[in-house]
């Protein structure tokens, strides 16, 4: 959030950690399913940590898609594609970046990140975390991620209708290379690289370079500047809190405020305990 877009170096680092961290999850017999720039962590050194596993699902288990009925049962809405111009790509670059923090505070979330066929009651396998990294790699890129919209149900209706609506702005221009990754990856599930195997993925001409076996003990993209353990300077500062706390009575002991005292049977009164 803080950088609009990454270089294509940049963006070649963050890709293959996430390509390596995604697989490891992969390789333990579990999907994902929520791949997104909010899940993926930057630890003090700049390397990549996957997080939030709330979704995260096992292999051979049968998918539920009750998470995204609310979207799938939205009333259908008039869409019409078009090429995309100047004034329509800075309007969705500042659309975005202006709600961009909100949603990562959102309980909600956002549709923008989710594979196609996730929506449907077909089915769908790991391959859909390869999907999701795609579009991460557009937004790096580009600054917005391809099927950003209004509203979550427009967003849906985006991705549903992927084949029309992947466009790419002329803009802002990414190499050819970069562009076919991106393509590799947002397409059908059974063309998608990184499935069945993780090496069709590495073997992409964007990652040419990279050392997949030492990346993490190289220095990273961008260099994080952390003064110590508890240096909270690269995190995003809350409001303060409007606490509204009942009025203390000067009687009682403040340090017990909002504890309950209670004897369990059995104990002597040296046992007592305060229980929260």
């Amino acid at each position: 959030m803080n950088k609009d877009t990454l270089t294509e170096e940049q963006t070649q680092f963050y890709m293959a950690e996430s390509v390596l961290a995604i697989n490891s999850i992969h390789e333990l017999g579990f999907i994902h399913r929520d791949i997104k720039p909010d899940n993926l962590l930057i630890d003090a050194r700049g390397h990549v940590k996957l997080s939030d596993f709330g979704l995260c699902t096992g292999l051979k288990k049968a998918h539920s898609t009750d998470y995204y009925r609310d979207l799938t049962q939205a009333q259908p809405i008039d869409f019409t594609t078009r090429p995309l111009n100047a004034n329509d790509s800075r309007r969705k670059a500042e659309t975005w970046k202006s709600k961009r923090r909100k949603l990562a505070y959102s309980t909600v979330g956002t549709p923008d990140y989710i594979a196609p066929e996730v929506f449907q009651q077909s089915g769908y396998n790991l391959s859909c975390d390869w999907w999701s990294l795609g579009v991460i790699m557009y937004e790096s890129l580009i600054g917005y991620p391809p099927f950003c919209s209004e509203s979550p149900q427009e967003t849906y209706r985006k991705v549903m209708n992927w084949r029309n609506t992947l466009v790419f702005p002329d803009e802002v221009p990414i190499s050819d290379i970069a562009r076919n990754l991106i393509l590799s990856l947002c397409t059908d599930p059974d063309k998608r690289l990184g499935f069945p195997e993780v090496e069709s993925l590495k073997e992409h001409a964007f990652f040419k370079g990279v050392d997949w076996i030492h990346i993490r003990d190289r220095p990273a993209a961008i260099t994080m500047a952390i003064k110590s353990l508890t240096d909270t300077s690269n995190f995003d500062e809350f409001p303060d809190a409007d606490l509204k706390l009942d009025q203390i009575d000067e009687n009682k002991d403040w340090v017990f405020i909002n504890y309950t005292y209670k004897r369990f049977e059995g104990l002597t009164q040296r046992g007592s305990m305060l229980m929260p």
